[in-house]
């Protein structure tokens, strides 16, 4: 009986397992280069840091924030964001990879220590939830999709009570 042949439902080429190994190893890069990231960035309050994660032509997309593009602007969307809630810790509940692809979803707890949104700190502590989808291009993020809970955030600084939470 000869032995399976390769290519033909008996295994894969050589070709084909070298593609996936490269591809579950690019998928496991940008998952580590996307936790690194949210732990040096966030968790170590240093949003100057954040462009050395950047493409030149990153775009960050927040929602009802808008579209930010360009390493520099989003740094600066950052420092206000970190310097507004100054112990901001987040953590991390799931995170799946798929090829340039890395989506996240943590709990961040922090204080209002500083100015968010336009609004003077409060001291209060805030939580919410977030997911993030990132969009890995030559092992850096070209892209970034930020899901937080603003509701949550506006509540928790005492702007915002919404009729359910009343």
């Amino acid at each position: 009986m000869d032995p399976p042949r390769a290519g033909r439902g008996g295994g894969l080429t050589q070709r084909e397992e070298t593609q996936l190994s490269t591809t579950a190893s690019t998928t496991e890069t940008n998952l580590a280069l996307a936790r690194e990231y949210v732990d040096r960035v966030f968790n170590a309050h240093q949003p100057e840091l954040a462009a050395e994660y950047f493409t030149p032509n990153v775009k960050w997309h927040g929602g009802t924030l808008g579209t930010i593009e360009g390493p520099d602007d989003v740094v600066v969307l950052l420092q206000g964001f970190i310097g507004g809630l100054p112990d901001l810790n987040a953590v991390e509940q799931d995170a799946f990879a798929q090829g340039d692809f890395v989506a996240m979803r943590f709990v961040i707890n922090a204080t209002h220590g500083g100015p968010l949104f336009g609004v003077p700190a409060t001291g209060n502590h805030v939580q919410w939830t977030a997911v993030d989808i990132y969009r890995m291009e030559d092992g850096k993020i070209a892209e970034e999709w930020a899901a937080d809970d603003l509701t949550a955030i506006l509540h928790d600084i005492g702007v915002y009570s919404p009729p359910w939470l009343s």
